[in-house]
């Protein structure tokens, strides 16, 4: 996503109504410290037009927004190398207080390594945020060195400005904000990833952003409870999106709370909450015994940032094709009854 379509998605959002918390700019809460990459999705998200202030950790974001301390805060969704983020995602599911999402965006991620401008001795250990570090697995490995998990990148990389035998990884420029030196640059396993952040406010509060944004879609995520358990629960579930025409962009599995083997299943469709067709697809759903959680509705880039039309799609390595169907039959030794 480029800057330019987001920072008239944060004015247009922001300007959409609703008493300030302190008046003027509204105030923002994300993951910090600043230089993380949530802080930059916040500042894509927002520009200029807000008041951001960093908090210690997902909950205690989302805690400011359910109890009136932040107008709205920013966390990490998804990534495309490490997935969900459960703990953004948990919190928006299984609070009482009417969270909901109002926008997202999407930042590349990609990771330098730094340590102190006063080291002048053989680094010692290596630390980040547990997701980043789950995706410089290689370079860690290189180093063969302890591993320290950090609240965040940013965190990391402000203790190795303390520490000269700790190597840390975070964004890219954070040389230019604490005292280290660039130690690798690019050290990420898979260059092109990005994550989706998510702007959260309370229902009833601004609007989200005028429909004809440029390079933007509407999606809509709800959380679906099931009363029930049997075969093809979920192809039941998926097919009144499918019939009407609806594309499920994401769709994840939380545990329910105190029941084991029961799950709430997050659906993340391509459609406005005032569409039709998945106005019916809701009700039918409900009419199935699903109970249904609104999460928002909102404009994103996710179907534009960082696609590129010319890459082949890549499984993971040992998936098979009908090219070798021979193969799996050994594995599903069924399928040859099954032809």
């Amino acid at each position: 996503m480029c800057g330019r379509p987001a920072e008239g998605m944060g004015s247009a959002a922001l300007d959409g109504g609703g008493e300030r918390i302190r008046g003027g700019r509204p105030v923002i809460g994300f993951l910090g410290p600043e230089g993380t990459f949530t802080h930059q999705g916040a500042r894509l998200l927002h520009g200029t037009a807000a008041d951001l202030r960093a908090d210690g950790s997902i909950p205690a974001v989302i805690a400011g927004v359910a109890e009136g301390r932040y107008d709205f805060g920013v966390v990490p969704i998804e990534n495309t190398v490490e997935g969900i983020v459960t703990a953004s995602l948990d919190g928006i599911v299984f609070r009482a207080d009417p969270v909901l999402i109002m926008r997202e965006a999407s930042v590349r991620i990609t990771f330098d390594a730094y340590v102190s401008v006063a080291a002048d001795t053989p680094p010692t250990a290596v630390g980040s945020h547990p997701h980043g570090l789950a995706q410089c697995t290689r370079y860690v490995s290189r180093t063969g060195l302890p591993v320290e998990h950090f609240p965040s990148t940013a965190a990391a990389v402000r203790a190795a400005a303390e520490r000269p035998g700790l190597i840390a990884i975070g964004a890219p420029g954070l040389d230019e904000a604490y005292p280290v030196r660039v130690h690798g640059r690019a050290v990420e396993d898979h260059p092109g990833a990005y994550t989706r952040f998510v702007c959260l406010g309370l229902a009833g509060g601004s609007e989200p952003l005028a429909v004809d944004a440029d390079g933007l879609t509407w999606k809509t995520s709800v959380a679906l409870t099931p009363g029930w358990s049997r075969p093809g629960a979920l192809a039941e579930l998926c097919t009144q999106f499918a019939d009407r025409g609806i594309d499920i962009v994401s769709l994840a599995s939380r545990p329910l709370p105190g029941f084991a083997g029961r799950y709430v299943f997050v659906v993340t469709v391509d459609h406005d909450r005032r569409s039709a067709n998945l106005a019916r697809a809701i009700r039918s759903l409900m009419h199935q015994g699903i109970r249904v959680k609104h999460l928002g509705s909102y404009l994103s880039d996710h179907t534009t940032a960082g696609v590129d039309a010319r890459r082949a799609l890549v499984p993971p390595p040992g998936s098979l094709g009908l090219a070798h169907l021979d193969e799996i039959t050994q594995v599903f030794p069924g399928s040859l009854r099954a032809v």
